[in-house]
């Protein structure tokens, strides 16, 4: 019931937002007055209603099958409501620019000079070329769908630690983080994710959470880790990230628990023996309430994770925290942890300009650092939502130096 009604609601939405900016955009411009473009704008705009529609009604909600026509028409129905919220933020725009293009009409009536050899002016020339602005807007659109789906960036950072044990230096640590396994990052992808992180020969691979959000694609995704885990020379490792939660944490929990991935949940791991060990430490989601419904996280549960991956740890050790969550780099920085790797934020899936538009946390993407400590919050290898702009899929690799 909920998802029907959810589903009504996103279609008039969508429906709404088409035709309010088909309305606006007719009372500015002439050809969006023609009869073919109006007709067509409201058929393209009830089409993309049905499929978002649709694509609610599937399990997950919007689901890829093997059908190639489906897929191709997700994606444009994502193209045309992006496009069109594109368009609707830069309606006041548009007005504004008509307004001052056009000016107020001249009060006398044009002499027959006028009338017999019209001018396009350069005013005339600007407010026409104002109305490809739709096409620019879903431009824009394609082009960060393209970026989410077209590759698979690799970020390499050499990191320098004073006190790193000699028989570290050049240790490389891969991480992987909120593949989201599902409709937008299927099973080929993960398989050409770790083909190229096998090609970087990392000597240890993480991956921080949000691992699959279709649980049907959980068992096979975990025999390609399997099948890769035997490459990497001291394993692969894993935190819970809130998807876990959010689909099925008791099965998640399960199967993972079978695969050949070492789960840190709130605990360390031995690395390294030696004069001085290297350990790694897990921690896992530190849900603000029992019921695990929301995304706030409560600060006294992520310092009680903290202390608990930390324990028994000799004081001397040479320490990294893996996290879904980046608020852990405010304990890890306080203890002198010498790295901490998070994912959770995807880096807003949009940055401009070096920044992203969406900033709701302490530590949102890129590499950190405070004193010799280091933090990296990934912009994440996957999605759940296919548009990113400024901000692609990435790959991060991590070479200790000292």
């Amino acid at each position: 019931m909920l998802v029907t009604f959810t589903g009504l609601i996103l279609m008039a939405l969508i429906a709404f937002v088409s035709w309010l900016n088909h309305h606006l955009l007719a009372r500015l411009f002439q050809i969006y007055r023609y009869t073919i473009v109006k007709r067509t704008y409201i058929v393209l705009g009830l089409t993309v209603a049905l499929i978002v529609g649709y694509g609610l009604t599937r399990h997950p909600a919007f689901v890829v099958p093997e059908h190639n026509i489906y897929q191709l028409l997700i994606y444009i129905a994502i193209i045309w409501v992006l496009g069109q919220l594109i368009l609707l933020i830069c309606q006041p725009l548009l007005y504004v620019a008509h307004r001052l293009l056009k000016g107020r009409k001249a009060a006398a009536r044009p002499d027959a000079t006028t009338l017999a050899a019209p001018q396009m002016t350069r005013r005339a020339f600007l407010h026409n070329a104002l109305a490809i602005t739709p096409f620019i807007a879903f431009g824009i659109s394609s082009k960060g769908i393209y970026e989410a789906q077209a590759g698979t960036t690799i970020r390499r950072y050499s990191l320098t630690f004073p006190d790193l044990p000699p028989n570290l230096s050049g240790f490389k640590i891969g991480q992987i983080s909120d593949t989201h396994i599902g409709p937008y990052f299927d099973l080929p992808k993960l398989e050409t994710v770790l083909n190229l992180l096998r090609q970087e020969k990392p000597d240890l691979v993480v991956i921080t959470g949000d691992f699959v959000d279709d649980l049907n694609l959980l068992k096979s995704a975990i025999t390609i880790l399997d099948d890769f885990a035997p490459t990497v020379p001291y394993g692969v490792y894993f935190c819970y990230g809130n998807h876990e939660y959010f689909r099925n944490i008791d099965f998640v929990r399960a199967e993972l628990n079978k695969s050949r991935m070492t789960i840190l949940n709130n605990e360390n791991k031995l690395i390294i023996a030696g004069q001085k060990p290297f350990y790694l430490m897990g921690v896992d989601y530190p849900w603000a309430d029992t019921a695990r419904t929301g995304i706030n996280v409560s600060v006294k549960r992520r310092q009680q994770y903290f202390a608990a991956a930390l324990k028994n740890i000799p004081s001397d050790a040479f320490k990294v925290l893996i996290a879904h969550h980046p608020d852990f780099l405010l304990d890890a920085f306080k203890a002198q942890i010498p790295l901490t790797i998070a994912g959770h934020t995807h880096g807003g899936q949009v940055i401009v300009c070096g920044k992203s538009l969406i900033s709701s946390y302490a530590y949102m993407y890129g590499l950190y650092q405070q004193t010799d400590c280091y933090g990296y919050v990934s912009s994440g290898t996957g999605h759940w939502f296919p548009f990113r702009f400024g901000c692609p899929p990435e790959i991060a690799i991590f070479t200790f130096q000292s």
